[in-house]
């Protein structure tokens, strides 16, 4: 007997978690954070099964809606092993202690936890995140290897941020074995920094479990976007602006320094132009990006006019002065560094705002990405005079062209199910038509905490 429970990113895009059973033993894959007004109180809710029923955990990347979660699993009871690549597990203790110390804050100050609930609460704390932490064990990509007799586990290259795995699971059951795709989050074919997934690696699952966030979409052209960032970034330095960037610590970060080195070195931007990394965990993150890639450029990223941020008092300080490009989190500006940014400088009609995230709905950036011409910023009502400039084309994540090219690997003639997950219901429904013009007609998409048996 095999059954997967759908816990997570199931018709809505975050916190992926699931949670399977079987009769050589249980094990979760994923255990990720809810993002977003609809959903964000679902992390203040009870597991749906036990954690302490569960003999290990597989980990596909770092990023909160997938890892996020895992020192309340801890808290609830889990005591197994936590399998991820090396850098998924450096960048995870970085993210996770991060959470934790953010909500003890709020906590303490009495604030309810999130920006989307009324509740006073603290999911877990660092305590919690540390002896998470110490659970973690890392594996090699295409190494496999047997957590459990009768369960075989090999991680393979996702592309995406640094570390992400697509994880391939075979069960024994019964008098034979079935093998399930897990992918995570699927890169883009076209990636400035990381390994993308292997075009030609072959499997044969009978059950894939599939991202399907940009179903039926098509992404910008990356290098149309960066071209066009660097004309907005040189039009408002010339008019005696400011350039406020809200970035992800984890992969857009080092991508956009990357973009903006590049663009020094072939004359397109000045190379005395000063830039400001404002976020002490993307600089974190940043060296763990430098120490895993110096074998490609040791200044993969890094540049004389860099400038890194440490401490706050210098932060508040940036927004005074003229013609600066300041990269500070958070993407969604929902949080972080960037609010004081965007609270001092949003009424000036000489600065540019430049996302190049997804805005979640919700989120100030959002507000910001659909013209909003006032915003509360902190409890501050703050009139919109600046340039808002949102593009598309730096996501990490595959659309539906490589969601397709990922999958199309496999053979799929073997298939007997295809569960279309981290989405929108729109999304999986649009991205489910795109399945059945390549042949693969059968798919579900799941209900949150839906169980399924496997046949």
């Amino acid at each position: 007997m095999i059954q997967i429970g759908f816990h997570g990113a199931a018709k809505t895009v975050t916190g992926s978690n699931y949670f399977i059973k079987t009769d050589n033993g249980n094990f979760v894959v994923d255990c990720g954070m809810f993002q977003g007004p609809d959903v964000e109180g679902r992390n203040l809710e009870p597991y749906a099964y036990n954690p302490a029923e569960a003999d290990f955990a597989l980990l596909t990347h770092a990023h909160i809606d997938h890892s996020g979660m895992l020192p309340k699993l801890y808290k609830g009871g889990f005591r197994g092993r936590i399998y991820a690549t090396n850098h998924t597990i450096q960048i995870s203790n970085l993210l996770l202690m991060d959470s934790a110390k953010i909500q003890e804050n709020n906590f303490k100050l009495g604030e309810p936890y999130g920006k989307y609930t009324n509740q006073v609460a603290l999911v877990y704390n660092t305590y919690d995140a540390e002896e998470t932490t110490h659970l973690f064990e890392s594996v090699h990509f295409e190494d496999e290897f047997e957590p459990l007799p009768g369960i075989k586990v090999k991680f393979i290259r996702a592309g995406h941020i640094l570390g992400a795995a697509s994880i391939e699971v075979t069960i024994k059951d019964g008098d034979g074995w079935k093998k399930i795709m897990f992918s995570g989050d699927i890169g883009r074919l076209q990636s400035p920094l990381i390994e993308t997934f292997d075009t030609e690696y072959k499997s044969d699952p009978d059950y894939v479990l599939i991202e399907s966030l940009y179903g039926s979409e098509v992404h910008p052209n990356r290098n149309d976007n960066v071209e066009d960032m660097i004309k907005v970034i040189n039009e408002t330095i010339e008019k005696g602006g400011n350039v406020f960037i809200p970035t992800f610590s984890v992969q857009r970060t080092q991508e956009v320094l990357h973009d903006l080195k590049t663009a020094q070195e072939e004359g397109k931007l000045d190379k005395d132009q000063p830039v400001w990394l404002d976020s002490p965990l993307a600089q974190k993150v940043s060296y763990i990006y430098l120490t895993a890639l110096t074998g490609k450029d040791e200044a993969l990223f890094t540049f004389d006019s860099l400038r890194f941020v440490k401490k706050a008092k210098q932060s508040y300080g940036l927004t005074k002065q003229k013609g600066q490009i300041i990269l500070a989190g958070s993407g969604m500006a929902d949080g972080g560094r960037i609010m004081h940014h965007l609270q001092t400088g949003l009424d000036n009609p000489k600065n540019t705002i430049i996302f190049v995230g997804y805005q979640a709905d919700g989120t100030l950036g959002r507000e910001l990405k659909d013209g909003a011409k006032e915003v509360m910023v902190e409890k501050t009502k703050v009139n919109v005079k600046a340039r808002i400039v949102a593009y598309e084309g730096f996501s990490a994540h595959g659309d539906s062209e490589d969601y397709k090219a990922w999958i199309q690997r496999f053979n799929t003639d073997k298939l007997k199910n295809t569960f279309l997950i981290h989405a929108e219901e729109d999304r999986a429904e649009a991205f489910d038509k795109e399945l059945d013009k390549i042949g693969i007609t059968k798919s579900h998409i799941p209900d949150w905490k839906e169980e399924v048996k496997l046949s």
